[in-house]
């Protein structure tokens, strides 16, 4: 029965919508509000009794009647609800088709959820929403008028937001089960609203099994164990089908066969048939030797490898006996190993320290001697320059500046006693100083002697490692450091210089492999250790002086050269074999020479020259010529010693053929030009002619001057007036053509004789 009371003015006073139902029949749907659920507790904790009180002051007038005669009350909706119920159904029933729901729920709580609002209003989608705990539950009431409490509500609205997930995603995925993810907040309390709340109890555990070997080899075993009942199933199932009918029809998964009865057939019907191949004897007998022939093979096979191992098995015993009593033998060559190693690491520390030191103090002695040799240059090309001014024959002018001595400007010191002291002072202050690099080094490492011990100690004890170490080939850059510092002022070029031969470390290392008891064999490639340092070592060295302090024009100074020279290329240097360091010495003293005859092979071509041999320019001419004579016999003093393509470019080609010649031919004095010729012929090596009887090439244009110089003093001899001229042109006719004999110009001898009866 339906009731009306008088509405109360109250400030808390409750909000009705159009669509809400009665209090009394909706009493499960609280009321809508925006506070929290204190406030909702305390609201619905004032509105009970307010609703006894009205009960109670109710008239005792009753107008039932009229409300059985009128239409019976229906909940009023909106067509957005109705359109949503109707989606809503549709949904359920594609979802019931495509899986089964977790819960059940009856047809009466559908029909309550149809008729519900679902406007998307109501307060419990609300996620703090809690139902009211003081709230009683109405009686019993008939099905077609039930309303679903508070928990059916709960569970079909989970159930609707389940189908509304599932739906959203049917697109992307085919759910299997549902699980909460790591970001998904558990409360853990009973009658949780939501699903995810739910879902996913907490029951699922994380093992925490460590992996090991043995839980593969398990899983190794059950695997067999599971695949042999499975072949042992196989097998029975085949054994089965085999007894079986063959009339047995299967005719759906739920019946397993028919009940038509049918006959049993024998697995033997199931044999094939097949033919026995032909068998004889002697294919028999064949297999059978096939099969003797493959096993003594495999014996024949066992022999050999039994033998081979009985062997090996017998040198390594062998090895074994033979190194036990090598024991105390390895173990001294260890010991020598170890001292050996440790000497060859200190002294190559000691060298890598000391060779800036030995370089500095060779290049301090090398700067001094070319000092010297340059100051002696410069006074000689300052006196050639001082004469051709004075004479005026320097381009063919007369600079009136240098007219008097006092002002030609003088290069060299005033006295060569200064010169002297001042060089030997510096000379004994760098030997000072190359004395003291190794003052602070004992004695095994910075004398010769000690370290040649230490090799030849290595040497005579374990000579197969000293080949194998190739120590031969190292030899000469272990010495050569101590053997630079000790021939460090050492400069043959200069006078009283001794020779390398008797030097300390020269007399060491000649015995190198010399013992009382061993003398090294013809092959022994360390009887080669004195050349191979001759050729490593002094010959750059050699190179060096012939560019700081050898002077080409000096023919002391050329000849000791040659003289060490002659003794290293014939005794030390093999011919035969190629030498980088002999090419750099020799290209060193053919630039040598080269810029000698550059600077100082002056015979300039005037057109003042005169007949007379006593004015200014014919003096100086004519020391000029004697001075290229010199220059041209210092030059053929090579001869044997460099190759003759040198000796002939520098001689012939470079001197004579451009500077002599040519000035022979601009004389006016003939007769005085056959004393000059004579001083050339003399300085001619005899080996030039020795050699074959015809004119060198190289000497075609000296020889042709002579020719022309015979006829030029015929002509002049038939222009003399007494005969004593006369016989002094014909003395040095006969002068010349005697020349031209000694050169081998036959064929220009008989053409002057020719001409002249």
């Amino acid at each position: 029965m339906f009731g009306f009371n008088k509405k109360k003015h109250r400030p808390n006073i409750r909000v009705r919508r159009e669509d809400e139902d009665d209090g009394k029949n909706s009493a499960s749907t609280p009321p809508p509000t925006t506070k929290g659920h204190a406030k909702k507790s305390k609201s619905k904790k004032s509105d009970k009794p307010d609703r006894e009180s009205s009960k109670e002051k109710m008239p005792k007038l009753s107008f039932d009647d009229e409300i059985k005669a009128e239409v019976d009350f229906k909940v009023k909706k909106s067509s957005i609800s109705r359109k949503l119920a109707r989606e809503r159904e549709r949904e359920k029933s594609k979802k019931i088709k495509t899986e089964q729901p977790t819960e059940s729920f009856n047809d009466d709580d559908f029909i309550v959820m149809d008729d519900m609002d679902l406007d998307g209003e109501s307060n419990e989608a609300d996620p703090g929403y809690e139902p009211d705990p003081e709230y009683v539950e109405p009686g019993p009431v008939s099905k077609a008028s039930a309303i679903p409490d508070a928990t059916a509500i709960h569970k079909a609205r989970k159930k609707r937001e389940q189908a509304r997930r599932q739906q959203e995603t049917a697109d992307s995925y085919i759910p299997v089960h549902n699980r909460r993810t790591q970001n998904d907040v558990v409360f853990k309390r009973d009658n949780s609203r939501f699903i995810r709340e739910d879902d996913d109890s907490g029951d699922e555990r994380i093992d925490m099994k460590v992996h090991t070997e043995e839980d593969d080899v398990e899983a190794i075993i059950m695997d067999e164990e599971k695949d042999e009942e499975f072949l042992r199933w196989e097998k029975e199932q085949m054994k089965k089908g085999a007894s079986i009918n063959t009339g047995t029809e299967i005719t759906d998964h739920k019946n397993a066969y028919t009940e038509k009865p049918q006959e049993r057939v024998s697995a033997k019907d199931y044999i094939p048939k097949f033919t026995m191949p032909n068998i004889t004897i002697d294919a028999i007998s064949n297999e059978l030797c096939g099969e003797l022939n493959s096993l003594k093979s495999l014996v024949a096979e066992s022999d050999h490898d039994l033998e081979s191992t009985v062997r090996a098995l017998e040198n390594s015993q062998q090895n074994i006996t033979k190194h036990e009593l090598q024991v105390a033998e390895l173990s001294q060559a260890f010991e020598f190993y170890q001292e050996t190693k440790c000497f060859i690491n200190d002294y190559s520390k000691l060298l890598s320290l000391k060779i800036d030191s030995i370089e500095q103090v060779e290049n301090e002695i090398y700067a001094l001697f070319q000092k010297r040799c340059d100051d002696c240059r410069n006074l000689r090309r300052s006196v050639q320059q001082r004469l051709s001014i004075q004479v005026g024959v320097v381009k063919g002018q007369t600079d009136s500046r240098y007219n008097k001595p006092s002002e030609i400007p003088r290069i060299c010191p005033d006295s060569d006693e200064e010169v002297e002291q001042e060089f030997v002072e510096k000379y004994n202050s760098i030997v000072d100083q190359s004395e003291s690099v190794m003052t602070d080094v004992r004695n095994e490492y910075s004398e010769i002697t000690f370290v040649k011990q230490q090799f030849e100690k290595w040497k005579l004890q374990q000579s197969e490692s000293y080949k194998n170490a190739y120590i031969t080939q190292c030899l000469p850059l272990v010495f050569s450091p101590l053997l630079r510092l000790e021939m460090l002022g050492w400069n043959p070029i200069q006078p009283s210089c001794p020779n390398f031969e008797e030097y300390s470390w020269f007399l060491c290392l000649m015995t190198y492999g010399y013992t009382e008891s061993h003398d090294p064999s013809a092959d022994d490639p360390d009887t080669n250790l004195i050349p191979i340092i001759v050729n490593k070592v002094l010959l750059p060295k050699v190179a060096k002086l012939v560019q700081c302090c050898w002077d080409p024009f000096s023919t002391q100074q050329t000849k000791r050269l040659i003289e060490l020279l002659i003794l290293l290329f014939e005794d030390y240097v093999p011919k035969k074999k190629k030498s980088a360091e002999k090419d750099k010495l020799i290209q060193a003293i053919q630039h040598q020479i080269e810029q000698l005859i550059i600077h100082e092979a002056f015979l300039p071509f005037t057109a003042e020259r005169s007949s007379n041999p006593d004015s200014k320019v014919e003096q100086f001419l004519t020391f000029q010529y004697i001075k290229c004579i010199k220059i041209l016999k210092n030059i053929l003093l090579w001869e044997g010693v460099l190759s003759s393509a040198i000796v002939f470019k520098l001689a012939v080609d470079s001197l004579l053929n451009r500077h002599l010649v040519a000035f022979l031919q601009t004389s006016q004095n003939h007769m005085d030009n056959v004393e000059k010729i004579d001083m050339i012929i003399k300085t001619f090596p005899v080996s030039w002619f020795e050699k074959s009887d015809k004119l060198l090439p190289q000497l075609v244009s000296f020889a042709t001057y002579l020719a022309s110089l015979v006829q030029i003093i015929e002509r002049k001899q038939s222009q003399c007036a007494t005969e004593s001229d006369r016989k002094l042109h014909k003395t040095a006719i006969r002068k010349v053509m005697s020349m031209l004999l000694r050169i081998n110009a036959m064929d220009l001898v008989r053409k002057a004789a020719t001409s002249n009866s």
